[in-house]
């Protein structure tokens, strides 16, 4: 008596259903990782902010005042090719006052020219607004963009 050998394996409706529900799971878990990539990459960014509100305060305690754009551009540190940032600048500099614009560059998340401004006011405190969306910002920043995605 002869016996057949069984053939062992999976059947196309089996791998099917696993391709199906893969893609399921890559398609509802996607925009969280594109999230989680974007809010790295506002890290670096914040942290060059922080460091230049350092700078801008060093320069109030010395001069008095809040650097002019040309005086910001001779304390201000060099950016790497490879950073987020596009410029770090000053604007709306009166007394004591002003803000301090970081520009972006495109990326996952952000769109070209998006920024973070950090407005210095009379009290010497450091507000956040920025005109990226909200569920990407840190928790200080306001969005002037609302919560759309």
């Amino acid at each position: 008596m002869s016996h057949k050998p069984f053939a062992h394996g999976f059947t196309l409706l089996e791998l099917m259903v696993v391709i199906a529900i893969i893609s399921i799971l890559a398609s509802v878990s996607a925009p969280t990782f594109t999230r989680q990539i974007t809010k790295a990459k506002l890290v670096e960014a914040q942290n060059l902010a922080t460091q230049h509100q350092s700078l801008v305060e060093e320069y109030i305690l010395l001069e008095g005042l809040f650097p002019t754009t040309t005086e910001f551009d001779q304390i201000k540190t060099t950016l790497n090719d490879d950073t987020i940032v596009k410029s770090i600048s000053v604007s709306q500099q009166n007394d004591d006052t002003g803000h301090l614009i970081i520009a972006l560059k495109k990326s996952t998340g952000i769109k070209e020219n998006q920024n973070i401004t950090y407005i210095r006011d009379s009290n010497k405190t450091w507000h956040c607004t920025s005109d990226i969306n909200q569920n990407v910002l840190p928790q200080q920043c306001d969005s002037l963009e609302g919560e759309e995605e």
